[in-house]
């Protein structure tokens, strides 16, 4: 039977995966680009290459932050721990990053269409993580009341 224990070691699992696949990217993008893997291939004009890999390893380590504090705020919510400011902070540093890499993948837009999809995709989750934030900083307020309510 799947149960929410079950779904939320799921989501560290793949969060620790995400993590690994994220600093392999920084590591194998020079080999990618020195090696000519996007040269000749018409997928980028070659005098966008180091905007590209600029934007890319810029947006790593933002995404890097971020699945660093989705680990934290899975493990804390693993713990029981839910509504408390802790997980507050960790969403708003979640959200922040994804706004920042939106911002990075625009400018990227320069190099390649591509990273202006991204870009989009990343504002919007964004946004929509800023409104979670929103409501779980709401829950934390009240249950700060309902806690010192005798």
């Amino acid at each position: 039977m799947w149960t929410s224990h079950r779904s939320v070691i799921l989501s560290l699992v793949c969060t620790k995966i995400a993590i690994l696949l994220t600093f392999a990217l920084v590591i194998s993008l020079p080999f990618l680009t020195v090696n000519g893997f996007f040269r000749g291939r018409d997928l980028i004009d070659e005098k966008y290459i180091p905007l590209m890999i600029a934007v890319t390893v810029l947006c790593c380590i933002l995404s890097g932050s971020a699945l660093f504090s989705l680990d934290r705020l899975l493990t804390n919510l693993r713990k029981g721990e839910v509504f408390i400011q802790k997980n507050v902070n960790l969403l708003r540093i979640i959200s922040w990053a994804c706004i920042f890499a939106a911002i990075l993948l625009f400018v990227g837009g320069l190099a390649s269409f591509v990273f202006i999809i991204l870009g989009v995709a990343a504002c919007f989750f964004g946004l929509v993580l800023r409104v979670v934030k929103n409501v779980f900083d709401a829950a934390v307020q009240i249950k700060t009341e309902n806690d010192y309510t005798i």
